[in-house]
């Protein structure tokens, strides 16, 4: 049963990383092409919209991690779970932030509101990474209770990074969704263009900085230094 636990929670763990290295980077590369100075508006939109998917995608993907990772360690014997209460619990933690996500990222397409959902979604995640961070500092410290791994203690504080650049990463992604939807609506404004231009290369370094975290905390995982 153990075996099996431990399978699950691998091939969950790997097929999410795999997934955010491959998404992340397609992401980055189409968002570049539709930046460029010689992106007609139909590429532009074509890009932002495949941005917009892939961004929606990987934000999913992104917040699966934490429970599949905690399942694994604790499976691998790195990370103590208090009881099965507690992991249940994270789960459904995990579960309403997810809906939260969505229904901010389903807001961010609407013109106008869903200011509220957005809001509480970055405090959401803000709380989230920064708690990541803490746990990574105290396991460093020697003083946690749950973390046995030094390793761990860095994918811990690495995930707690990403989750805070994720803010940046979806404002600039709801950016390039409102100035998409706008250009959609008037073709040939090349005011609407040149802004939605802006987006693309705006979201371009937070996604190429968050590309390299999931890059760093793979190799962690792998390497298992410390």
């Amino acid at each position: 049963m153990l075996a099996n636990s431990y399978t699950v929670a691998l091939y969950a763990h790997v097929l999410v990383v795999v997934y955010l290295l491959g998404a992340d980077l397609g992401r980055l590369l189409i968002a570049r092409a539709g930046a460029a100075a010689s992106a007609a508006p139909d590429t532009q939109l074509a890009a932002a919209r495949t941005v917009s998917t892939l961004g929606s995608v990987t934000g999913t993907a992104l917040i699966l991690i934490l429970p599949a990772g905690i399942s694994l360690a604790g499976a691998l014997g790195v990370y103590r779970i208090i009881s099965p209460a507690w992991l249940i619990a994270t789960w459904l933690v995990t579960g309403a932030w997810l809906l939260l996500s969505v229904a901010a990222d389903r807001a961010a397409g609407r013109p106008a509101g869903g200011g509220g959902l957005l809001l509480a979604d970055g405090i959401a995640r803000f709380v989230i990474g920064a708690g990541h961070i803490y746990d990574g500092a105290i396991a460093f410290a020697g003083t946690s209770q749950t973390v046995e791994a030094g390793w761990l203690a860095t994918k811990i504080t690495l995930f707690g990074v990403l989750i805070l650049l994720s803010i940046p990463v979806r404002r600039e992604g709801f950016a390039v969704r409102r100035e998409s939807a706008l250009l959609a609506l008037q073709p040939g404004d090349a005011s609407a263009a040149g802004r939605l231009r802006a987006a693309l290369r705006g979201l371009t370094v937070p996604v190429l900085a968050s590309w390299l975290l999931i890059l760093a905390a793979a190799w962690a995982g792998v390497a298992k230094p410390g």
